[in-house]
């Protein structure tokens, strides 16, 4: 593993004692029997009673368990040890059956060698940027499809994803592109923040990141040998993911989409794609 990745390893040990505290993130709205899907990905990946599903990068597993109260026989993968334990832990304590597997991404078909391929692989929110190479995302995603399977990814749309964030505007000094649009190799390190979920929360463990154009995205999938059924575009997100976002549509009381005022030009904030194997 390269070491940005230990790092960033460590970084969400750190996220997941944050987001284990209360209702940060929603845990206990989901112990009540609440949904943290959103509209969007329920939409668009469909009825999933009775199919298998592996969930890529899926933290603590929360989404997991989602899909698994919605009928599906889930497998979790993160290289968070404490996450994976979490996800453990609420499977266990909810009566949702589930597995989960701690694994980098990269080394997945070496951790789940011999396993059954899946219906459906899923990615969702914030897992792209924590990744420096795509072509081997996408050929594990491959692997772990059976013919006929489909992906499915819903995620920050990458032009977002060059404006500052709320907490950025001061030194960038104007809502404007800050970070290239495309991919460099090194990454961006930056240093320790609040936590996304809880900002009263301060990681120890600066962040790296790696931007990736859309079509880096689509051409590993391609690449891989899946053929995109659809990729879709919209002007709001899961989360405030450019400065001056505002709530659009609310699920629960820190769920919703959100987006940049009615009265300015649209960006685009987020993006899902589903590819299927043939």
């Amino acid at each position: 593993m390269r070491p940005e990745m230990d790092s960033n390893r460590a970084y969400w040990d750190e996220a997941t004692e944050f987001h284990a505290r209360g209702n940060v993130y929603g845990i206990e709205d989901f112990k009540g029997g609440s949904c943290r899907l959103h509209r969007v990905e329920v939409e668009e990946v469909g009825d999933v009673h009775g199919k298998s599903l592996l969930h890529l990068q899926c933290h603590f597993g929360i989404d997991t368990l989602s899909w698994a109260r919605r009928g599906a026989r889930v497998t979790g993968v993160d290289y968070s040890a404490k996450a994976i334990a979490l996800g453990r832990a609420l499977s266990a304590e909810l009566g949702i059956a589930a597995e989960f597997v701690q694994s980098d991404i990269y080394e997945l078909r070496d951790t789940l060698a011999g396993a059954a391929r899946f219906d459906i692989v899923y990615a969702s929110y914030g897992v792209l940027n924590w990744l420096p190479d795509l072509t081997g995302w996408a050929q594990v995603i491959a692997h772990f499809l059976r013919p006929g399977g489909f992906f499915y990814i819903a995620e920050a749309h990458p032009t977002a994803r060059m404006f500052p964030l709320d907490q950025d505007l001061a030194k960038v000094g104007a809502f404007r592109p800050f970070i290239s649009y495309f991919h460099d190799p090194a990454g961006i390190a930056w240093p320790p923040e609040p936590d996304y979920a809880d900002e009263s929360a301060l990681h120890q463990v600066g962040p790296h990141e790696w931007q990736h154009s859309l079509a880096d995205i689509v051409g590993a999938l391609i690449g891989a040998g899946l053929v995109i059924e659809w990729l879709h575009e919209f002007p709001y997100c899961s989360w405030k993911v450019v400065a001056g976002c505002e709530i659009v549509e609310r699920f629960s009381e820190a769920h919703a989409y959100y987006a940049r005022p009615a009265s300015e030009p649209q960006l685009p904030l987020m993006f899902s794609i589903r590819a299927r194997k043939p």
